[in-house]
């Protein structure tokens, strides 16, 4: 019996050889990398929605090129977890937390520059926070997440009334993450110092303490009517135990 044998021709061998070529310049597809990003007071819990969220950009740090934004919103998170039991290594209690969640398109290890702005809702305790970290494709980074420290106080000017003799001051003041601020409390009113003060051209006229008057956040006092004219009011608070400062500015038009 005979035996048929096919021979590759030359058209076999071009057409094997464009198909070799066609597969190596395949062009590799970017994968989706999952990124969390949390914002947690200083001395307090996370930072969300009920002080207005913060803002997130996502960048390349090497080319600048915006790979993600949006905003971090939600709540603040487990009180005992975050506040009154020990928290220990590899234990990061996030459950519940405000947090902003992007899909990262990249196709290689990318260094990416995370920057935070908030919270909105005070527009003289807005702080911005920026960080960078490796980010390798199709490895998730959501469970912690990414963990940012925010410092600072929430001051806000709730009332400035001018009498005849004094200028009545009352303003509340809360963690970053709007936490309540109250006498005996898990962030007692004790540990906390405001003080108003009066600026003329720059110079300091006058200062006096706000005293906790009792109701959540609230803290109040007066200062001296100074002469008449255009003067700058200022309010800062200051958790001496953590270094946490807050203030809240409004211009003062006197008769």
């Amino acid at each position: 019996m005979k035996l048929n044998v096919l021979k590759s021709g030359p058209r076999v061998l071009l057409g094997g050889l464009l198909l070799l070529l066609s597969c190596a310049n395949t062009t590799v597809l970017a994968e989706t990398t999952a990124m969390t990003i949390h914002v947690r007071a200083d001395d307090a819990k996370f930072i969300g929605s009920g002080v207005g969220g913060l803002n997130v950009l996502i960048e390349d740090a090497r080319t600048g090129e915006l790979l993600a934004s949006g905003d971090i919103v939600g709540g603040t998170g487990d009180t005992a977890a975050l506040m009154t039991e020990g928290q220990t290594r590899g234990r990061s209690p996030v459950t519940g937390a405000a947090g902003f969640r992007a899909a990262l398109d990249i196709d290689e290890p990318t260094r990416v520059r995370i920057r935070v702005t908030g919270p909105l809702a005070e527009t003289d305790s807005i702080q911005s926070l920026t960080a960078t970290t490796w980010v390798v494709p199709g490895r998730d980074m959501v469970d912690p997440g990414i963990i940012l420290h925010m410092p600072g106080l929430l001051v806000d000017l709730v009332s400035v009334e001018a009498g005849e003799t004094h200028i009545q001051v009352a303003a509340d003041v809360s963690m970053m993450c709007g936490c309540p601020i109250t006498e005996g409390g898990l962030w007692d009113a004790a540990d906390f110092q405001v003080v108003t003060e009066l600026y003329r051209d720059g110079e300091k006229i006058s200062d006096s303490p706000l005293k906790f008057t009792g109701q959540t956040n609230r803290f109040s006092g007066q200062l001296t009517k100074p002469a008449p004219g255009q003067y700058r009011l200022v309010v800062y608070a200051y958790q001496a135990e953590r270094d946490n400062v807050g203030v809240a500015r409004e211009t003062l038009v006197l008769d």
